[in-house]
């Protein structure tokens, strides 16, 4: 179903125009949003049977949301231009302006004195009734007094001259409304405030070499800067030099990027930065060795340098640990920077940041698979460590602190078995929980126990071990990934 469509009416009709006094009233108050999509939606009407009639069609031509969308057909429907028919799927009427332009009366009375003082303050041109409909909705929409609502309105007019446009006026109210901006009181500190931020928004512009008219926009982007994200002004006139000399770019859009960037960087004084641009080429060289030491390859690093060099500094690492673990990545089938993080999270969730600390960690690895393969190897297992095995191992080792001997006459006793790992497992545990120490100690014990006893065991087993099924590999691996281990 077509998404903008003329009334039966209009279609009837022998030419599609513009009313002159839609032209004259609606246009000069309307919204740039609602404009954009009410002449795009005319044009639409010329075939409203397109297969581009869509909504997804005018986000994509006009830059909107579907909700921009949505909203600019709400306000021509107030205004009875158009008809929302549907929702779900959406489907727009277009009306006959002739019939249909009724502009909203307001009460006179009531609001008498305060039509009065606005266009007395807007004495640049006259004010049309539409336009004060909007400042009364505003008013009665978030319970602001109007002579309040006058203050921010002189506010506007001083800012930029008595000809200032509605929507200009409505925008700093709703912002300032927004703020919890809606008193007198409030109004004159937030008037007061933001002359000293002119002053210094100015100067900025100054350093900037913006020859543009200063907005809202402009005060929003200063107080994001200033306040969210605790830049002092000097460093930020020191960085718009430097944007207007580097870039050639003279806009408030590139020095916010900047700013952004730095922000995110954590990098918030001036002498922070320049020491990371002067350090740029060595991050660089940094970021490309690691990715040869990993095996990848990408025409430009700055970007990694940004999300995942510095972040790596930042904890403690440098370049020879960063490589270090590079390298143990690449032996380990890690073959991304995503990956590599996910490493680089572990050692330094353990503490490991310096070479030797990551070398005897890695060492310690190694030795501790080499005891583990053995076992694996009198059990008759044939197959690979895996995290699994290296969680029993630590547990009977660092945990019950038991002997070699010890470790080695549970294999006697495990051998040939099924699920051999987690039957001596099974083992150990149950002697830890006796509180059996020895080897002696044990084997008496084991010598002396029962087939009732022996069953008990057998039953024990079952009930300490994971599961009586046998896992595969890949399975088992799955498992203790879901324990939330920290060590590699």
């Amino acid at each position: 179903m077509p998404f903008c469509k003329y009334s039966s009416s209009l279609i009837n009709s022998t030419t599609i125009s513009l009313d002159a006094k839609f032209l004259n009233d609606y246009l000069p108050i309307a919204p740039e949003n609602a404009i954009k999509v009410y002449l795009f939606g005319l044009l639409k009407c010329q075939n409203s049977a397109g297969f581009d009639n869509t909504i997804e069609n005018f986000e994509n031509v006009l830059g909107l949301t579907k909700k921009d969308v949505l909203n600019a057909f709400l306000y021509w429907q107030e205004q009875n231009i158009v008809q929302i028919i549907e929702t779900d799927p959406i489907e727009i009427r277009y009306l006959p302006q002739k019939d249909n332009f009724a502009i909203k009366k307001i009460d006179s009375k009531k609001y008498a004195s305060f039509i009065s003082e606005v266009q007395e303050i807007i004495s640049g041109r006259q004010i049309n009734p539409n336009e004060y409909y909007k400042y009364i909705d505003f008013l009665e929409t978030y319970n602001i007094q109007p002579c309040d609502f006058v203050m921010i309105v002189k506010y506007c007019v001083d800012k930029k001259d008595n000809t200032i446009n509605c929507n200009y006026i409505l925008t700093v109210a709703k912002i300032w409304a927004d703020e919890g901006v809606r008193t007198a009181e409030k109004i004159e500190e937030k008037i007061e405030s933001l002359s000293l931020v002119n002053s210094d928004i100015n100067q900025v512009a100054k350093a900037l070499k913006f020859k543009g008219n200063l907005s809202i926009e402009h005060q929003q982007m200063y107080e994001k800067w200033t306040k969210s994200f605790g830049f002092k002004l000097n460093t930020i006139l020191q960085l718009a030099k430097k944007v207007s000399i580097k870039t050639k770019n003279y806009s408030f859009e590139m020095l916010d990027k900047s700013l952004t960037k730095y922000y995110e960087l954590k990098l918030l004084s001036f002498s922070e930065i320049e020491e990371y641009e002067a350090n740029k080429t060595s991050l660089m060289d940094i970021a490309k060795e690691i990715n040869r030491a990993l095996g990848v390859y990408y025409e430009s690093v700055e970007n990694e340098v940004e999300t995942y060099i510095i972040p790596w500094l930042n904890k403690g690492f440098n370049e020879k640990s960063l490589l270090q673990i590079a390298n143990f990545c690449f032996r380990t089938n890690i073959r991304t920077l995503d990956g590599m993080e996910q490493s680089i999270q572990k050692f330094h969730k353990l503490g490991l940041v310096s070479v030797n600390s990551i070398d005897n960690h890695l060492n310690e690895i190694v030795s501790t698979d080499k005891n583990i393969k053995e076992i694996l190897t009198k059990l008759n297992i044939d197959r690979r460590v895996n995290s699994f095995d290296r969680s029993f191992y630590r547990t009977w080792t660092y945990s019950y602190k038991f002997s070699d001997e010890i470790i080695d006459y549970a294999i006697s006793l495990s051998l040939n078995k099924n699920n051999g790992m987690q039957y001596m497992n099974a083992l150990l545990t149950n002697w830890f929980d006796a509180n059996l120490k020895t080897l002696e100690e044990i084997k008496k014990q084991n010598n002396s126990q029962t087939n009732k006893e022996g069953q008990s065991i057998k039953a024990d087993f079952e009930r300490k071990s994971f599961s009586t099924r046998t896992y595969s590999e890949e399975e088992l691996s799955a498992l203790f990934d879901n324990l939330d281990e920290i060590s590699l």
